[in-house]
C-alpha cells in the first residue's frame, strides 16, 4: 500500500460520487453512504431529520470515507477525512449546496431547468451540514497489486 499526496486526496474526494458517513449512534458507530460537495476545506450535504442528523447533533466528530476500485486491475484508492460538522443556518449557504449538488450530480439526475429531474424531494425541510475538514488522508493498493493488498484480503 502506498499514501497519497495531499493532491491526490483532494481530487479523489471532489471527483467521486458516494462517500460514506461515519457517525456515533447511542455509543456505536453507525455509517451510511451520502451525495456530498467539496471545495476542499469542507464537506457539504444535505440531510432529514433521524438518525444521522440527531448522531450528528449529539456529537459532531464525525469520519468520511471515499473509495474507488477499478475491478479490471483489482487496484483502489481510499480517502479518509476526519472533521467537526455542523448545521448549516445561512440561507446564502444553503442555496449555493444546492446549486453545487446540481451541478455535481446533474449527469444523473438531469437539470433542474429541463423538467427531467433535479434533486429529489427529501419530503420535509433538508438540513444541510457543513464539515469542516479537520484531517485527511488517503492511500492507495499501490503499483503491485497482489491478493495482499486487494480490499477484504485475510
Amino acid at each position: 500500500m502506498e499514501p497519497l499526496t495531499h493532491e491526490e486526496t483532494l481530487e479523489i474526494l471532489q471527483r467521486e460520487p458516494v462517500a460514506h458517513l461515519g457517525v456515533i449512534v447511542d455509543g456505536a458507530p453507525h455509517v451510511t453512504p451520502m451525495s456530498y460537495v467539496t471545495d476542499g476545506q469542507t464537506v457539504i450535504f444535505r440531510t432529514m431529520a433521524g438518525e444521522k442528523l440527531d448522531a450528528i447533533r449529539s456529537n459532531p466528530a464525525v469520519c468520511i470515507e471515499v473509495s474507488r476500485f477499478d475491478e479490471e486491475s483489482g487496484s483502489w484508492v481510499s480517502v479518509i477525512v476526519k472533521g467537526t460538522a455542523r448545521l448549516v443556518d445561512e440561507p446564502d449557504i444553503e442555496q449555493e449546496t444546492i446549486s453545487r449538488l446540481f451541478e455535481k450530480y446533474e449527469h444523473v439526475m438531469g437539470s433542474p431547468l429541463s423538467g427531467s429531474g433535479g434533486l429529489p424531494p427529501l419530503g420535509g425541510t433538508p438540513q444541510v451540514v457543513e464539515v469542516a475538514i479537520v484531517e485527511i488522508s488517503g492511500m492507495s493498493s499501490g503499483r503491485g497489486i497482489s491478493a495482499r493488498t486487494k480490499p477484504g484480503r485475510l
